[in-house]
């Protein structure tokens, strides 16, 4: 079988599937964006925080119904908020791809590590592109 010579790009935006997290729900996993039929690529991963410490971010891919664990994202205090810019997870996850390519039915999933700080919130954003 011969190899694809040719070049693939993705043919439709995407957003993917933007969460905002709470103390309530911070340490359960949350599907942020899915594998398109033909496979979706993210090009970055927005997160933003008005929390007073620092959150440990988690990030999985989901596959057959086991999550598994490919990346750990500092959040700093106040990220995009005041003077504070806001964090992109990509660097903390592709390495020097720069993004990362989610084959048909893989999901990209997100978990703080612990419990946030009382009535602050956590927003996580993926954008990319879907193949098919």
């Amino acid at each position: 079988m011969a190899a694809n010579t040719d070049p693939i790009f993705p043919k439709i935006p995407s957003l993917g599937l933007p969460k905002t997290f709470t103390s309530a729900d911070t340490t359960t996993k949350k599907t942020i964006a899915s594998g398109d039929t033909d496979g979706t690529r993210i090009d970055s991963i927005w997160c933003t925080s008005d929390d007073t410490a620092l959150i440990n971010l988690m990030f999985y891919l989901g596959i057959s119904g086991t999550d598994y664990h490919i990346g750990n994202v500092p959040i700093t205090i106040s990220a995009g908020y005041l003077a504070v810019p806001k964090i992109d997870a990509m660097p903390y996850l592709s390495g020097i791809l720069g993004f990362l390519v989610l084959p048909s039915g893989v999901d990209l999933k997100c978990a703080c590590l612990a419990t946030m700080t009382a009535a602050k919130t956590l927003t996580v954003v993926p954008m990319g592109g879907d193949y098919s």
